[in-house]
């Protein structure tokens, strides 16, 4: 009987051993989807702060182009950490209509992952 009882705790072992390796493996997966999670929370983070640094210097050079559509003085900023930067076209002047071409930069680096989100728009004087 002593022999039979001492299998039986054999196998218990195996599967204790065998259970405890699925955990293990569960827990690496569960580490891994986390951890990527986080990374694209934050480059999500980066991308809207981006976006909105662009769109702070868009709108800050709209306005100075409505009022004098020959201004091409650039706006440069620092919105949460991110730079927004502007370029302005040379104004174009076609049957009494002139016209500008305004691109705004934004861009977030955080030294491992850099974002920049461009965003461009016409400016029209008639």
């Amino acid at each position: 009987m002593r022999l039979e009882g001492s299998r039986q705790n054999g196998s218990t072992l195996l599967s204790v051993l065998f259970i405890i390796l699925v955990l293990a493996g569960l827990m690496a997966g569960l580490a891994t989807l986390s951890g990527q999670s986080s990374q694209k929370l934050v480059y999500e983070v980066l991308a809207l702060k981006s976006r909105l640094a662009a769109e702070s210097v868009l709108e800050q050079q709209v306005f100075l182009l409505l009022d004098d559509i020959h201004a091409s003085a650039a706006v440069p900023t620092k919105v949460g950490g991110c730079d927004g930067d502007v370029s302005v076209s040379e104004p174009s002047t076609a049957a009494g209509v002139t016209q500008v071409n305004v691109i705004a930069k934004g861009t977030c680096n955080t030294g491992q992952l850099t974002v920049i989100r461009n965003i461009e728009v016409e400016v029209i004087d008639e």
